[in-house]
């Protein structure tokens, strides 16, 4: 009885790979099935291999579901709580590469000297680059709440493990 509850992990992750396949596939298709996904933004292509996707998927999913089913053991259990520590740690430095890659979406931003076409005075009188430095900011202020967000899950995670553990301490003594 003792593969008992590695093989019921198990089948959280092997759930959590298929939530993240279904969720992909409900966003983008076929196309997820095929060797790359290409997402065109303005005039550039980018270019996103199926299984970065799949993995990124597959991160958040299964450290929400983790964080929330060791939520009612109080986080005792170690390799549960291991999970949620190594999956909390690459989602975090998943959203901190996701804000390094935020400006390349803005279409106006004047990188490594690049020549804008159209030119800026053949603009409308909207001004396009504030609109997407704004819309830009959000976006990242929003990645960098998410990454709080995390890191106080986190800490909750070892403040109710170490409540739980002074516990049993006190009530052997």
């Amino acid at each position: 009885m003792k593969n008992k509850p590695l093989l019921e992990e198990v089948l959280w992750l092997l759930a959590c790979i298929a939530i993240a396949i279904i969720i992909g596939f409900c966003i983008f298709g076929k196309t997820l099935f095929s060797n790359s996904i290409d997402i065109n933004l303005h005039d550039t292509y980018f270019v996103i291999k199926k299984q970065h996707l799949l993995i990124s998927f597959f991160i958040i999913i299964s450290f929400s579901v983790y964080y929330f089913k060791e939520f009612k053991h109080s986080f005792r259990r170690k390799i549960q709580r291991s999970f949620i520590f190594f999956l909390g740690f690459i989602l975090i430095l998943l959203a901190s590469i996701a804000i390094k890659l935020l400006p390349f979406f803005n279409p106006y931003h004047n990188i490594n000297s690049w020549t804008i076409y159209p030119p800026l005075s053949a603009q409308s009188e909207i001004n396009q680059y504030e609109q997407n430095f704004i819309i830009l900011t959000i976006v990242s202020k929003a990645v960098l709440i998410l990454q709080i967000i995390i890191v106080s899950m986190m800490l909750s995670v070892s403040y109710r493990w170490g409540r739980s553990k002074n516990n049993q301490l006190t009530s052997e003594v």
